[in-house]
């Protein structure tokens, strides 16, 4: 199931790298219009697995597959990758007009990250976590 992404929401944590990518993507190319999803089935041309993927059909939106089993950090790069594609559109592959994309979300990420602790400083606040085992931190 893919969730358009017409409306603006509210993400349901703080510091959601995935909403900070998808906010500087808008934020830079309004008018493009894609939907994104986690697919771990997703395979280049040779049927090897791939981190992303980027579908572009006539007469349908881009489509972006991340796999969900990579780590946040990692999935939250691949995810501005494909989007550049999406800002690119297909013919432009890994060129010039891609790397400006790309890079262009980056900064454009940093700067919405900064602008959210403009402060200069997080706030510590007393926390219970859970470990990855499924135990209770102290």
């Amino acid at each position: 199931m893919s969730f358009k992404h017409d409306k603006e929401y509210r993400h349901p944590f703080e510091n959601d790298p995935f909403g900070v990518i998808w906010t500087a993507f808008r934020n830079l190319w309004p008018d493009a219009d894609c939907t994104v999803g986690w697919d771990g089935g997703i395979r280049d041309e040779h049927g090897e697995p791939v981190a992303g993927s980027t579908v572009f059909e006539d007469g349908v939106v881009p489509h972006v597959a991340v796999n969900p089993s990579l780590e946040v950090w990692d999935a939250t790069e691949v995810l501005a990758h494909e989007l550049a594609h999406v800002a690119v559109g297909i013919d432009e592959q890994h060129g010039e007009k891609w790397r400006a994309a790309f890079d262009a979300i980056h900064v454009e990420y940093d700067r919405l990250v900064q602008e959210e602790h403009s402060d200069g400083e997080m706030q510590t606040k007393e926390t219970h976590g859970v470990k990855l085992n499924g135990g209770a931190k102290p």
